[in-house]
């Protein structure tokens, strides 16, 4: 059953239309409790099921009038109020709490073989051979967990070392895709710890970074690290602004209010507790894409191949599957080991992501005469190819990441196209790096280069350029390396 019943969505949508046009006629209180209520509805229809029912321009009204009863009327306000997700006092520090349920890692395999390996070892744990396994996406975002104690969200943590974390109770509060209130004692459940995600979707990743490029600032590497980032600034109130959106996809610990634990009792499968919490409000894997049901390994596989294929196609970043074994009771049998449940298993995707060391920087004559600086890296796989040259654009790219030579740097290869610099590691420099000089003279014909105004690309202008316009017939190219070898010296190689 969804949260919100056909009836309850009507009488909701009633209560939107009277509040919108007609809510002189309540009393403050009648029109503050509906107000909390209908806003409630609105988010879980937008952040959870991404199906709004009214204007963003409707909602900010209903926002703002709920602001300014809880303004004038300040016993009408409450700590579980729509109004209360945005914190506006600063946090100084993060206190350490302890996991109710160790948050352990996921053992991971990269092929088929892994996966038949696991298969089989859950068959000899359970005794059995048939086992039906669920399957979902590995958001590649960064961990939580959620405690819920008598309906109420009591604080929220940081995955941290596993066993304890840090408490970001009131950055949590501000994402809407995490209920403030849920109604868990109608399972009997008093008290419960929920495991979860913190990501933010592509789009509105890409989004943020034009909005920083248009106001001047430095854009964000990528969308993993903003979102752990953003969970540890200090104003909730700028973490509001960041589009942070939580998945929830396990439950570590549920208990009764004698401390009874529940979480055989009260569900059987692990997709009946997906669907539970679904219910309640919670953001889960739950599309026929999102969560699926398998009755074989081979199954298993060919879904994994299959989702790797169109993994672009999903709206948020992921770095694999994770297979789970559906039974509850099962999962307690297989059990754990200090550092991962036997009854999981994460599938990875091949890497987009990687770290090396940027070796030196070529500067390339183009057709037009642009002079194109590419980095050297030492090799590294990257989502099926081996990357050792990466075009760094423009010698504003250049400044703008702040890249030197010797300096590690994180590499990203996203949608499987050409591979990108997002970030130097200046926290690891030694000392030994070197500043990349952009040259003055042109490296194949030593001509003095020229930049026009309000462009990036400097340029060689001399129509007997052997790497541009009359050089465009040539059957070779030149390079000049700028390297470890000295930023005073200058080389020309031709490459035939």
């Amino acid at each position: 059953m969804a949260k919100y019943s056909a009836p309850d969505t009507h009488k909701l949508l009633a209560m939107t239309e009277t509040l919108l046009q007609m809510s002189h006629i309540m009393t403050p209180q009648a029109q503050t409790e509906a107000l909390q209520e209908v806003i409630n509805f609105h988010d879980w229809r937008y952040y959870i099921l991404a199906q709004p029912l009214i204007s963003d321009s409707q909602y900010d009204t209903l926002f703002k009038k709920l602001q300014q009863l809880e303004r004038e009327n300040p016993d009408l306000s409450n700590e579980n109020s729509p109004t209360q997700r945005v914190a506006y006092s600063i946090s100084k520090d993060f206190p350490s709490v302890e996991h109710l349920s160790p948050m352990l890692s996921l053992d991971n395999s990269y092929n088929a073989d892994d996966l038949y390996t696991f298969d089989t070892q859950v068959k000899k744990l359970c005794d059995r051979n048939d086992i039906e396994y669920t399957l979902e996406p590995k958001f590649d975002g960064t961990g939580i967990s959620l405690v819920y104690e008598n309906d109420v969200l009591l604080r929220a943590v940081t995955r941290g070392n596993g066993a304890v974390g840090e408490e970001i109770t009131n950055n949590i509060r501000t994402l809407r895709s995490v209920p403030l209130q849920a109604h868990f004692s109608k399972y009997g459940i008093y008290r419960i710890e929920i495991r979860g995600e913190v990501l933010i979707r592509k789009d509105k990743f890409e989004a943020m970074n034009r909005q920083r490029r248009t106001n001047g600032e430095k854009e964000f590497a990528n969308a993993r690290n903003t979102a752990a980032g953003t969970l540890r600034l200090q104003d909730s109130a700028e973490v509001a602004k960041r589009n942070l959106e939580a998945f929830v996809y396990y439950v570590g610990y549920a208990v009764d209010a004698n401390e009874n634990s529940l979480l055989i009792k009260t569900l059987k499968t692990h997709s009946e507790l997906l669907q539970m919490l679904h219910d309640l409000g919670f953001k889960v894997p739950h599309s026929p894409q999102e969560f699926q049901h398998h009755n074989s390994i081979d199954a298993v596989i060919a879904a994994c191949e299959a989702w790797q294929i169109r993994r672009d196609d999903y709206a948020y970043e992921t770095d694999g599957l994770v297979v789970k074994v559906n039974a509850l009771a099962l999962q307690e049998i297989c059990g754990f080991t200090a550092h991962h449940p036997r009854w999981a298993i994460a599938f990875k995707f091949k890497a987009r992501s990687a770290a090396t060391t940027l070796l030196d920087v070529e500067f390339q004559v183009g057709r037009t005469g642009a002079i194109t600086p590419v980095a050297k890296v030492q090799a590294v796989p990257l989502a099926g190819v081996t990357v050792s040259s990466i075009s760094i654009h423009n010698e504003d790219f250049i400044k703008e990441k702040d890249l030197k030579i010797g300096d590690r740097v994180l590499i990203e290869r996203s949608g499987d196209v050409i591979p990108q610099i997002v970030q130097s590691l200046a926290d690891v420099r030694n000392g030994s790096e070197r500043d990349i000089v952009f040259p003055k003279n042109c490296p194949a014909c030593n001509s003095e280069l020229f930049k026009p105004e309000k462009e990036a690309v400097w340029r060689c202008l001399n129509p007997q350029c052997p790497g541009a316009g009359n050089g465009a017939n040539y059957p070779f190219r030149i390079q000049t390396r700028y390297g470890y070898g000295g930023f005073g010296r200058k080389t020309s190689r031709a490459f035939f």
